[in-house]
């Protein structure tokens, strides 16, 4: 069946099924019960028994379809190195937290005065920390397994 696809198909196939599968097993950790309890936010998944048993099973459904799909295709497993996520979205963050400074939040209205002073050094602390980890997380480059 490989002989079906040129490099390029086979290529965008694997990166769709990665990405589903990725998103399949995100949700089986939500359906397992996993809860995010954080300062700003908390989720959970809520769902009657009867979806949950439903989604378990369409999701195991589709991970054996995906495994059948990648033995026909000859479509191997890459082990992937988390700090590059990790370091990928430090660099969003910091980035972000540029954007929310007093001065930026003007494009929403008029900023109050005192904001600056009272925000800026906060944001600022915060976006060196994202900024830092970031470069601690991009040494995974240089680190071996």
């Amino acid at each position: 069946m490989k002989d079906l696809l040129n490099h390029y198909q086979w290529n965008s196939l694997r990166i769709r099924l990665r990405s589903f599968e990725e998103s399949l097993r995100h949700a089986l950790k939500w359906l397992d019960g996993y809860e995010e309890d954080g300062v700003l936010y908390s989720r959970k998944l809520i769902l009657s028994e009867k979806n949950r048993k439903q989604a378990r099973q369409k999701i195991r459904h589709a991970l054996d379809q995906i495994a059948e799909i990648s033995r026909l295709l000859d479509i191997p497993k890459e082990t992937e190195n988390s700090a590059s996520l990790v370091r990928g979205e430090m660099t969003i963050s910091w980035a972000d937290l540029m954007d929310s400074r007093a001065r930026k939040l003007g494009r929403f209205g008029d900023v109050h005065p005192g904001l600056s002073s009272k925000l800026d050094p906060q944001i600022q602390n915060l976006a060196e920390i994202a900024e830092n980890l970031s470069a601690i997380f991009g040494e995974f480059q240089q680190e071996k397994p």
